[in-house]
C-alpha cells in the first residue's frame, strides 16, 4: 500500500482542506502536490503546490476521507519524487515567523540546509 510509504500528519491534511475551502474548490478538484526539484544549497529542494491538473500515470495518491464525509483530501507525489522522500513525514508547521508545508524525517536525506527546504541525498 502506498500509505505506508509516506506519513501525512493531521496538520497537513487540515491545511489542504482549509486551502481548498479558501479557494472555493471541492476536495475532489484540488490536491497538494509534493515534488523534489534540483536546486537549493544542498542539491535538492522540496516543492509544494495546490494543484488541480489531471493526475499523471506515475502519480502516487495518498488520501484521507473527511470524518464528516465531505470529500477526501489528497496529497500527490510523482514516483520519481517519492523515491527521494519515501519514509518521510509531510507536515504543515505554523511558527511565528512562517507557516509552511515541510518534509520531515527524510531517511533518504544525508543532510539538510538551515532553512529546511533543501537537502542532500545519502
Amino acid at each position: 500500500t502506498h500509505q505506508s510509504q509516506l506519513l501525512v500528519t493531521d496538520s497537513c491534511w487540515n491545511r489542504v482542506r482549509t486551502l481548498a475551502a479558501r479557494k472555493h474548490q471541492s476536495l475532489d478538484d484540488v490536491y497538494l502536490r509534493v515534488f523534489v526539484d534540483a536546486g537549493g544549497c544542498s542539491g535538492f529542494t522540496y516543492q509544494f503546490e495546490l494543484d488541480q491538473e489531471a493526475l499523471a500515470a506515475d502519480d502516487v495518491v495518498f488520501v484521507q476521507p473527511h470524518s464528516d464525509g465531505n470529500g477526501t483530501a489528497r496529497v500527490v507525489v510523482d514516483e520519481t519524487s517519492l523515491n527521494y522522500i519515501r519514509g518521510s513525514t509531510i507536515n504543515y508547521v505554523q511558527e511565528m515567523i512562517k507557516s509552511s508545508f515541510e518534509v520531515q524525517e527524510n531517511p533518504q536525506s544525508e543532510s539538510a540546509c538551515g532553512c529546511g527546504s533543501s537537502f542532500a541525498l545519502k
